[in-house]
């Protein structure tokens, strides 16, 4: 094997970067994109974290952790500075919201309010710290091919689990359970809608798993693709079945929403010929499950063309009045982070209703930034591709991307872990490799030398490291 066919067990894709300057993201980061939607957030360990003690925040706030360590320890080497305005959006995003925080913990709260702040803190740090550890370690499209491997991996398995509880009585969402954890929740029985069960795999809500599923079919189809070992495009051919499968059991919009959005981006990386075969196959596919599954294919529809008799969007509209009277209330700072409670604005299944009643024109300021961001991301991302094959890793990103930020209308995406961190980690992933150079300042050593630049030296330690070890090994 040359140094340009080097392989990851999750992924099977070759690299085509040179071996010396490309060592593998660091461990964590690929087992977190595995966990992530593997192993379902309520299992906890046990004692009085409760939601805090899932593997998936206690590995996001080491990795926070460690990223302040390496900005407090990182000094400042010879050469050019340069800026990633990935990192900049994020801790722009984290510090619009870290002052929201502030001013909410003020109010005089009662204990389940206050506790709700903090877990929306940690959640909120968590999520940031995922996508700057993604900034931080990630330079070429092998180490993001890697990272997408993993979740992939960790996706198709989500997507296994729902498909066997909606043919069977098999249950495996807590196949990966590590030793020792227990579970922190009573609900753990499918719900109904129109007398089908809606199935939700390791996912807190039939919608989160409906969006995660969607954006597990424009990844395995790339995989599909490009993975380098026929085994692997085999199996990324049936996990994207797998995932075409599962999506409609949730019985939920938001994931056919989030699909059609992914994939009207996506199409974007074909010639027309491919696009033709493609919508026969489709409409062939539909047809078939159709006939295989009518009382889910029925459900499904009336879900769209009864919307106006629906009473979960009747609801919503009720608690939207809520809404306008909290935001002249608290015009800039809303109620604060975790702020509020389900008890008077029920849920309202919109992120950015979500962003202005807990964070007002500041909080919403703040989802813009991220949003927006990450969508200025993609152009980013395509400034650095080199060959079809990157090109096309790309609008995989921005697809997924845009499936998940189509689904921030349609239910109140931060609030559920899993789909909130698959975001925040494609959208590291969308600024990984791209940065500016930042001016030059003749003298005096100021914290942003450290800010610009500690990621650069981090990567650069990394590959140096790699290469020491490899010439050991050798």
């Amino acid at each position: 094997m040359t140094v340009t066919d080097r392989e990851d067990p999750a992924v099977g894709a070759v690299s085509a970067d040179p071996a010396p300057a490309d060592p593998p993201p660091p461990w964590m980061l690929r087992l977190l994109c595995f966990v992530i939607p593997a192993l379902p957030v309520y299992v906890v360990l046990p004692g009085a974290l409760k939601g805090n003690g899932t593997p998936v925040r206690i590995i996001t706030l080491i990795m926070f952790g460690l990223l302040i360590l390496g900005f407090l320890t990182h000094r400042r080497a010879g050469g050019s500075r340069t800026l990633s305005p990935g990192i900049v959006i994020l801790l722009t995003y984290l510090a619009m919201w870290l002052i929201v925080s502030g001013m909410g913990m003020t109010a005089h709260d009662d204990f389940t309010t206050a506790s709700n702040r903090t877990r929306s803190l940690l959640a909120l740090v968590g999520h940031v710290a995922a996508g700057l550890y993604v900034l931080a370690s990630v330079r070429s499209a092998r180490q993001r091919d890697v990272l997408l491997g993993w979740l992939a991996a960790g996706l198709t398995f989500a997507c296994l689990v729902g498909l066997l509880q909606s043919v069977s009585s098999v249950d495996l969402r807590y196949f990966f359970q590590p030793p020792g954890f227990i579970l922190n929740t009573e609900d753990l029985a499918l719900s109904e809608r129109m007398g089908v069960t809606r199935v939700r795999s390791t996912s807190q809500h039939a919608i989160e798993f409906s969006v995660l599923a969607a954006v597990t079919i424009p990844l395995t189809i790339y995989f599909a693709r490009h993975a380098t070992l026929r085994r692997v495009r085999w199996l990324s051919g049936a996990a994207c079945v797998i995932a075409a499968l599962a999506l409609p059991a949730s019985v939920s919009r938001s994931g056919i929403i989030s699909l059609l959005a992914a994939l009207a981006i996506y199409v974007f990386a074909f010639k027309l010929r491919p696009i033709a075969v493609s919508s026969v196959v489709i409409a062939a596919a539909i047809t078939g499950y159709v006939a295989a599954f009518p009382q889910v294919a029925d459900a499904l529809w009336r879900t769209f063309t009864g919307s106006a008799e629906d009473e979960s969007v009747s609801g919503r509209l009720e608690d939207y009045a809520k809404v306008s009277e909290t935001l002249s209330e608290h015009p800039i700072f809303g109620l604060g982070l975790g702020g509020a409670p389900p008890t008077v604005f029920g849920y309202l299944d919109n992120e950015w209703l979500q962003a202005v009643v807990q964070g007002g024109v500041i909080g919403l300021l703040a989802m813009t930034a991220v949003m927006i961001g990450a969508l200025f991301g993609m152009s980013a991302s395509m400034r650095g591709v080199t060959s079809p094959r990157q090109r096309e890793q790309t609008y995989v990103l921005a697809a997924m991307t845009v499936g998940i930020i189509s689904s921030s209308f349609t239910f109140d995406l931060f609030s559920f872990e899993q789909a909130a961190l698959v975001f925040f980690l494609l959208f590291g992933l969308l600024w990984s490799g791209f940065d500016v150079a930042a001016p030059e300042r003749r003298r005096g050593r100021h914290l942003l030398d450290r800010l610009v630049s500690s990621r650069s030296q981090f990567v650069l330690g990394r590959a140096a490291r790699h290469r020491t070890h490899s010439a050991t090994a050798r």
